[in-house]
């Protein structure tokens, strides 16, 4: 076996990237996904392709042919994919978008030609169509980027076909008399895992757009600047939970809004995108989680405006897990709750008055962002979004009303500018924000930052960095002004061997949380990834992954070393699609500067973690994955977890997904309260205590295509968590836990107990009934409880959640797309 594969890879391998020619039409074509016009015979054919997955660098199994027409309008493609067993075809209707396992064709081209940004155009064997931007050089990529376009499939006794037509409208490119694209083509045979493509992409590399092919022929092509306008109208009526009921003036609130979007092509690279008072009523709901961090936690954005073509703004520093994970611009500040939501007076104290209404979201005036690149290598984006004043209202008995506001006018700007730079994926970056206020405790603040990608040598070097300055206004003080800083070098190139080494820094002033994400400061993070890989079939396994992961924390004044650790992992692949994952994470007894809530050093202990998980080949009709963990430290404290995540699929138009988490910590030590004037007048006592908690978090989602344009999805998610503390200490001066001078009250202090439950339902019926107008009937559910009996039982606590009277949304959202 292990002579088989080495003998395979001595096979001859593509060395230089392709070229194909596109062909005039002179006359009609009838888009119905059958090759038949002779126009398709007379364009040179692409029938060269190559494995990425799963034999890397080997020939496809299955023949493809690929050809390319244009005429003033558009550009079409034409795919015809052999099959020996054509039986076998996985064809599986989805919505737009969903990357479901099925049969695939795709177009990628990038018709800036930079090497580094192409869009994606693909359909599968049961016409279900998605598009999406491959950024930085294949190392990110944006699915809620939406063209207009169409593509039509058709089944053949050896095979299927596939014909696409894209507008150049939805494409981005100079004028020129004559154009030469980058452009690769690529099929995914469902039931073989088997991804191939036209100009070879290995594994083993840092590029991807990079190693395109050229589209020649494209002559007397003309630039279009597109205008698209859609409005939008939505209805909508709320029934209040008969819990707050008594805080309203109506339990059942009817609304009607009115908004919508403009898109037009300023020129025939600059796209100005321009939305007035936008409705984001279709969006699925935020996922509950259990944070007991010092931390806020940070949420996805799932808003289509703040989604699609706002790639740009995202810079070195955006992407993973990291301690120092830095977002100079998060679009979820935009529209967020207001910052007074939970700051009313209590009106049990102010007799005979209730809240009629408290906006749990600030709501967008409206927003614009204009984007583009130009000939010579330079790309650029600016938005800017205005929300409006937002009041919680109070009524009398007597029927007067008084307003308190909770969040002012408010002004979102940021600005991105990038210079290419010749190497594959690289780039220079500048990046501005800034926050204007009419009024508050911080009424302007800005960020500044400069970023860069550099891979020369085909990703021999792979080097990025990021280096900002926040600087924030505060009412009767001076500026606030700090710095932060990352890099990282390292290799990518070699098919056995890479690494990175990188260091983050943060100054304790730092804040660029007014428009972007930013946790930790006053600290310093080093690390060392490498990773040992063999990419190829090797006896039972497809790929061996061994990763190995060090760093090392420092608070930066006064200087301190807060912890290392060590991270090892494997990832394993089988021949039969499965793969296993085993890791263990050291971290040294260290400090912790934030656990207190500001009111000390707390010394934590020396723990590790082990987990290993377990997930099936996902092209079988029933897929599972299994995951534990198992986490001890020095102080006693002991955790485990587990998770069981299925994805069932009944016939090709319907799943259903399931993942149940559970985890259960006990004796931990940590942070109860912080307390003023417990011991001494005028002074802090930070209270921890050994905590216990629970957790348990049931999530559906499934979906059913009735059509390619009509499609009904749901999600629901069942979340519990309960926590009980017990055997107060107080911190030390030293960091360390010392007995308190007498026993916690909780009764007077606080009771830091919880447990809380929540179902969250979401039904969503959308109809495209023309390409880019849509109509939407969603309905939301939500029951929530909350007690500070960390110890009540949980089975009737969850009933009492599910007694619990609702609060429910139905609404209907109508949009309509007018493209000129």
């Amino acid at each position: 076996m292990v002579g088989l594969c080495l003998s395979g890879m001595l096979q001859a391998q593509p060395r230089q990237a392709p070229t194909l020619r596109a062909v005039r039409l002179t006359g009609g074509l009838v888009l119905d996904g059958r090759i038949e016009e002779a126009a398709w015979q007379q364009a040179p054919a692409a029938t060269t392709f190559w494995q990425r997955e799963p034999h890397d660098g080997q020939p496809a199994t299955e023949r493809t042919e690929v050809r390319v027409l244009y005429d003033n309008a558009a550009l079409y493609v034409g795919f015809v994919c052999y099959d020996r067993e054509p039986d076998r075809i996985l064809r599986r209707l989805a919505r737009r978008d969903r990357m479901v396992v099925a049969d695939w064709v795709g177009v990628l081209i990038d018709s800036y030609r930079d090497r580094k940004t192409a869009f994606a155009f693909l359909v599968n064997a049961a016409g279900t169509q998605a598009d999406f931007l491959i950024l930085n050089d294949g190392n990110a990529e944006d699915f809620n980027w939406d063209a207009l376009w169409e593509a039509r499939v058709a089944m053949r006794p050896d095979g299927w076909s596939a014909e696409f037509r894209i507008p150049f409208t939805a494409l981005r490119f100079s004028q020129a008399d004559t154009l030469r694209w980058g452009i690769n083509f690529s099929r995914i045979i469902g039931r073989k895992n088997e991804q191939v493509f036209w100009a070879y992409v290995p594994r083993a590399t840092g590029g991807f757009v990079s190693r395109f092919g050229t589209l020649e022929g494209l002559e007397s092509i003309r630039p279009p600047r597109a205008l698209q306008v859609t409005p939008y109208v939505v209805t909508a009526g709320t029934h209040w939970s008969a819990d707050r009921t008594p805080q309203y003036l109506h339990a059942l609130s009817p609304t009607l809004r009115m908004g919508g979007d403009v898109q037009y092509g300023l020129t025939h690279n600059t796209v100005l995108n321009l939305t007035i008072n936008p409705d984001f009523g279709q969006v699925e709901l935020d996922e509950v989680v259990l944070n007991l961090t010092a931390f806020e936690t940070f949420y996805p954005e799932k808003r289509p405006f703040f989604l699609e073509g706002t790639s740009i703004f995202q810079t070195v520093g955006a992407e993973g897990e990291s301690a120092l994970q830095t977002y100079l611009f998060y679009s979820r500040r935009i529209g967020r709750q207001p910052q007074g939501y939970y700051s009313l007076p209590d009106t049990g104290a102010i007799r005979n008055w209730r809240v009629v209404e408290n906006p749990a979201a600030v709501p967008i005036l409206g927003a614009v962002k204009l984007s583009g690149k130009t000939a010579n290598g330079w790309a650029f984006g600016l938005l800017d979004a205005l929300t409006q004043r937002t009041y919680a209202t109070f009524e009398h008995v007597n029927g007067q009303r008084q307003r308190i506001r909770t969040e002012p006018l408010t002004n979102y700007m940021v600005g991105r500018l990038q210079r290419e730079l010749s190497a594959p994926g690289s780039y220079l970056g500048l990046i501005g924000t800034a926050t204007w206020r009419e009024d508050g405790r911080v009424r302007q603040a800005y960020t500044g930052g400069f970023d860069w990608r550099w891979n020369p040598w085909d990703y021999g070097l792979v080097t990025e960095g990021l280096f900002s300055f926040s600087r924030r206004m505060r009412q009767g003080g001076p500026p606030q002004v700090g710095y932060q800083g990352q890099a990282r070098i390292g290799s990518l190139r070699h098919p056995h061997v890479v690494g990175i080494v990188g260091a983050n820094f943060s100054t304790r002033d730092y804040d660029p949380n007014d428009v972007g994400f930013h946790t930790m400061t006053n600290l310093a993070v080093t690390y060392i990834w490498t990773q040992w890989r063999y990419l190829r079939p090797w006896g039972p396994l497809l790929q061996v992954r061994l990763n190995q992961n060090y760093w090392w924390m420092h608070r930066l004044s006064p200087g301190l070393l807060l912890s290392r650790g060590i991270s090892p992992n494997l990832h394993l692949q089988w021949r039969n699609f499965w793969w296993t994952r085993l890791g263990l994470n050291l971290e040294s007894e260290g400090w912790d500067l934030y656990e207190a809530r500001g009111a000390g050093l707390f010394r934590k202990p020396q723990r590790w973690n082990v987990w290993a998980s377990v997930s099936t080949d996902e092209r079988r009709t029933v897929g599972l994955s299994v995951s534990v963990n198992r986490q001890v430290d020095r102080y006693g404290g002991r955790a485990w977890g587990g998770s069981i995540g299925s994805v069932v699929r009944f016939g090709e138009r319907t799943d259903l997904s399931l993942a149940l988490s559970i985890s259960s910590r006990r004796r931990e030590v940590a942070w109860a309260q912080n307390v003023n004037g417990m011991e001494t007048a005028g002074r802090v006592t930070s209270v921890f205590g050994r905590r216990d908690v629970d957790r348990i978090s049931l999530t559906l989602r499934g979906a059913h295509t009735f059509t390619r344009d009509l499609t009904l999805q749901g999600y629901l998610q069942w979340f519990w968590a309960r926590g009980h503390y017990r055997d107060f200490q107080k911190l030390g001066e030293d960091g360390r836990l010392a007995p308190l001078t007498e026993p916690y009250d909780r009764d007077r202090y606080g009771n830091p107990d919880f447990q809380q439950g929540t179902l969250n339902v979401n039904v969503i019926l959308r109809y495209e009934y023309r390409p880019g107008s849509t109509l939407y009937v969603v309905w939301t559910w939500s029951q929530q409880a909350w007690s500070n009996q960390g110890t009540a039982d949980s089975w009737r606590f969850a009933w009492r959640t599910l007694r619990r009277s609702p609060t429910s949304v139905l609404l209907v959202k109508w949009t309509y797309t007018w493209g000129f």
